[in-house]
């Protein structure tokens, strides 16, 4: 009975001081501090897209940032909203007619303004001196295989003005009144001299973008009838505006703003 008693008193024993040591231990212990997540930043990126030669701004570039894609506006604005703080990212613009451009960044505003000059491929003065000193090859040879040659100069959006001087060189059958009136007038041009030649000078270009432009322009014209080989001189101050569709320049709009005819 002794050694029942002591047993069970060497069990109490163990039992209180192992709860008295686990007690000890948790108030020691001290617990780790919670560590609140830091708060994700958000930011807007805009800015204008232009042209690095005229400075005017470039609308429908494709613009790319953080996996999004917008188009810029007819004012070459873009805006890009929820872009994360602290992450390293790249803004291309992409253009058919200009090279990519990039900038690389890591936003810690709250906006950034990010304005982009492209450079064009090619140069637009080159281009439409070019379509010009071509215009003239095609219309002297009075060869009726370039008529579709001829036509295709023109955009299917094409219109003459409606200005008196404009009207009568229509009436004179100089300058088609649309793009329907193209083919006939060159046809009739075709038909009614025999020689012809047909230089464009002094020109004075105003280029909004690698899409856009205007000129004016002096067209110089001597020609022979083909009925009765009488020669005429003729001077017409005009101002075309094109338009790029696809790689090509294309006439939109043509206004005469003087003419002046003589006979030799």
């Amino acid at each position: 009975m002794q050694i029942f008693l002591s047993k069970n008193r060497l069990s109490l024993l163990l039992l209180i001081f192992t709860v008295f040591l686990g007690c000890g231990q948790a108030e020691d212990e001290t617990p780790e501090p919670v560590t609140q997540p830091k708060p994700i930043l958000y930011g807007t990126v805009s800015g204008k897209v232009t042209d690095a030669n005229t400075n005017n701004p470039i609308p429908g570039a494709v613009v790319k940032l953080f996996g999004l894609e917008v188009k810029t506006e007819v004012d070459g604005i873009f805006a890009f909203h929820g872009i994360p703080y602290f992450e390293e990212q790249n803004l291309t613009v992409h253009d058919p007619d200009y090279q990519v451009y990039t900038y690389t960044f890591t936003l810690n505003q709250e906006r950034l303004t990010v304005d982009a000059a492209l450079t064009p491929l090619k140069d637009h003065e080159d281009e439409l001196n070019a379509f010009f000193e071509s215009f003239s090859e095609l219309i002297e040879p009075l060869d009726f295989e370039n008529l579709p040659d001829i036509q295709a100069r023109f955009s299917e959006s094409y219109v003459a003005s409606d200005d008196p001087v404009t009207a009568f060189g229509i009436l004179s059958g100089v300058i088609p009144p649309n793009f329907e009136g193209v083919d006939p007038t060159f046809v009739n041009i075709f038909q009614k001299y025999s020689w012809l030649q047909f230089v464009f000078k002094d020109r004075v270009m105003d280029i909004t973008h690698a899409r856009k432009a205007s000129i004016q322009i002096l067209l110089d014209v001597d020609s022979e009838n083909a009925e009765n080989g009488n020669l005429r001189h003729l001077e017409a101050n005009c101002n075309f505006e094109f338009r790029r569709e696809g790689t090509d320049w294309k006439i939109v709009y043509w206004q005469l703003l003087a003419l002046d005819v003589g006979l030799q």
